[in-house]
């Protein structure tokens, strides 16, 4: 397929409501990053959140007192929000205008669609939207490669695997300091879980 993300994308489109149905987070998951987010972040503070999708994380963040701007680029995600009074905004990191500045950019599981030669562009865009100092906090699958997989929504997803070596020679090149990369092991697989913060 041409477009591995505007394929996903479609995916979301037909699948919006059973992903929500299939996905939980409790806030114990080892990948959790509600809770490293909490950790770092000042009181308060503006995040900028990629990739919505059903709002549960944007929810807890919001509980932590967090201002929280919700987006994403599938407009069956934003409408089931908009169903439950949430505000969100329909938004593509790889194209669209992210406003800003922001001290958060919060992209759960979320980036792993990008593909790999699109992503140190992504991360650029996002160091651009953040103040100095400010935090970009993600979670990426972990691994070699990249494939196609039917998984919990039974529609073609490409995910982007990325190794802590080659993603931390990313982050740097688009201004991003590590302050965790941590490698937590889930039972739905292996991740990287990290906090950067721009230099």
């Amino acid at each position: 397929m041409n477009d591995p993300n505007g394929e996903t994308l479609r995916t979301y489109e037909q699948a919006a409501a059973l992903y929500r149905e299939r996905t939980t987070r409790t806030g114990n998951e080892p990948d959790d990053l509600v809770g490293l987010v909490a950790e770092h972040a000042p009181a308060g503070a503006h995040v900028l959140e990629v990739g919505s999708g059903p709002g549960f994380d944007a929810t807890r963040l919001d509980a932590l007192g967090f201002r929280v701007r919700r987006t994403d680029a599938t407009l069956a995600f934003v409408e089931l929000q908009r169903a439950e009074g949430h505000a969100i905004d329909v938004l593509d990191v790889r194209t669209d205008d992210l406003g800003g500045p922001y001290d958060v950019v919060f992209a759960h599981a979320v980036l792993l669609h990008i593909e790999r030669a699109e992503l140190p562009q992504v991360l650029t865009r996002l160091h651009d939207a953040v103040r100095p100092g400010g935090l970009l906090a993600m979670t990426l699958k972990e691994g070699d490669g990249e494939e196609w997989s039917r998984h919990k929504v039974e529609r073609p997803r490409h995910f982007t695997y990325w190794r802590e070596t080659p993603l931390r020679a990313a982050l740097a090149g688009a201004g991003w300091e590590p302050v965790v990369l941590e490698h937590p092991a889930a039972t739905y697989g292996a991740w990287l879980r990290s906090l950067s913060r721009r230099g």
